[in-house]
């Protein structure tokens, strides 16, 4: 029986999946597992697996690059050889679901579109009706441009093939003012096109290029969907949620000794140095375990408290943040969530993570150490309850039994909770387990 390829559903808040490239074709035979079709979520680009063994079959048309498809819709078809598989229907332009970011779809009060003041004012002096005008900007967004492009247009169009009405004067200083004379609009009678409307006319293009307004004076980047949506999530995420922050020093003079002294073992296993982050998410995790409130989300006026110990660790690259998931990560040890993050750091460069990568992550942990970051605070990532964020190691004085002063390598944590799951003393309960296994790491690991 012929077995449907969907798009699936990997994460919490996935809505829908834009396809980015097809690895198969029709006809092609596939193994269970194999990758065939790209898409990009709302976290990441990922591959949506063969369900099973058999022949790639009714790719539904319409279902190429760029489009956009809700969560559960048919795709393609996994059949055997001789098997007849149903044909979906054609997935068609202005069916297809486009998630776009609150600028990209704003208009203005008047019901116009979105534009440059700049444009507008344009549009408005030459009569211009932009409301069926799509502007070559982002999301649409009508430039000054556009408005000289589209006027330009119109006066060709409407045009007598006769050449324009224009006195010699006029003609004669557009040549020396370098202006196309048809785009001058005439105030003499019968509309005859003076010297006079000429140098208005420079001086109104003038005003626009050569003394662009303070309001003109930058360019637009498009973003990807991975920061759209991180940046939606976590306006969502101080919307609903009462956050508050906590924060502490640790000393990790003895973690950074076991760490040296494990180093080349870890490394040999794994082809990668043991990273202080990998060493922070086994302890976060030692941790949950022992305080599984904080390993929770809020549903419906009470907490969902989870089994795993499943722990988000937040990886930054050009296209965006990701949150790629260490599951049963107290289980683990620290040699496999070393090369957990290896795996993790080599798809962040494409983006190619596969759904379960992503998916079910239950508290975060964010070092920004490694750029110079001392301290900082983290938005906490929904419907998690909590985010650890870690700064940089620094060496700062302290007392010593002796009562001298030395110089300490501590780092700074700063945990951030959502107040409906913790209160104060249950965060700080919490961070303080923290601070303590990574003073006295020794029985706490295996390796």
């Amino acid at each position: 029986m012929a077995v449907e390829v969907f798009i699936p559903k990997m994460s919490d808040h996935m809505e829908t999946g834009e396809i980015i490239e097809w690895l198969v074709h029709e006809g092609d035979a596939v193994e269970a597992g194999q990758g065939i079709v790209e898409i990009m979520t709302d976290k990441a680009a990922a591959e949506i697996e063969a369900p099973a063994t058999g022949i790639v079959k009714g790719i539904r048309p319409g279902a190429e690059k760029g489009a956009v498809l809700a969560v559960g819709e048919t795709i393609a078809f996994i059949a055997k050889r001789d098997e007849d598989v149903p044909v979906p229907p054609l997935i068609r332009p202005e069916e297809v679901s486009v998630v776009q970011s609150e600028p990209d779809v704003q208009k203005s009060a008047d019901n116009m579109p979105d534009i440059t003041p700049v444009a507008r004012r344009m549009a408005e002096q030459l009569g211009i009706d932009t409301s069926e005008l799509r502007g070559s900007g982002p999301g649409g967004r009508i430039q000054k441009e556009d408005i000289v492009v589209y006027s330009k247009k119109q006066t060709d169009i409407s045009a007598p093939p006769h050449r324009a009405l224009a006195s010699p004067a006029a003609r004669r200083r557009a040549r020396e003012l370098g202006v196309d004379i048809t785009l001058v609009q005439g105030t003499g009678p019968d509309c005859l096109v003076r010297e006079v409307d000429v140098n208005a006319y420079r001086e109104s293009v003038a005003e626009y290029s050569e003394k662009r307004p303070a309001e003109e004076a930058f360019e637009y980047i498009d973003i990807s969907p991975v920061q759209k949506t991180t940046g939606i999530r976590m306006l969502e995420s101080v919307r609903s949620a009462p956050q508050f922050s906590l924060s502490l020093s640790a000393d990790m003079e003895k973690l950074l000794l076991i760490r040296e002294m494990i180093m080349d073992r870890i490394q040999a296993k794994t082809g990668r140095r043991l990273s202080i982050t990998a060493l922070l998410i086994k302890i976060v995790a030692v941790s949950l375990s022992k305080c599984p409130r904080v390993n929770s989300s809020f549903e419906d006026g009470r907490l969902r408290v989870y089994r795993d110990v499943n722990i988000g660790v937040a990886v930054g690259s050009t296209d965006g943040l990701v949150v790629p998931v260490v599951r049963n990560a107290d289980k683990k040890s620290i040699t496999d969530i070393n090369g957990e993050l290896r795996g993790f750091e080599e798809k962040s460069k494409g983006m190619k993570f596969k759904g379960a990568d992503l998916a079910g992550g239950h508290f975060t942990l964010t070092n920004l150490g490694m750029y110079g970051i001392e301290q900082f605070n983290a938005i906490v990532n929904p419907p998690q309850s909590a985010i650890l964020a870690v700064g940089k190691i620094m060496q700062v004085p302290a007392g010593a039994a002796d009562g001298s002063i030395v110089l300490r390598k501590k780092i700074n944590l700063t945990l951030g909770v959502d107040h409906r799951c913790l209160d104060g003393m249950q965060g700080a309960d919490f961070l303080g387990l923290i601070k303590r296994i990574i003073e006295k790491p020794d029985i706490f690991f295996v390796y």
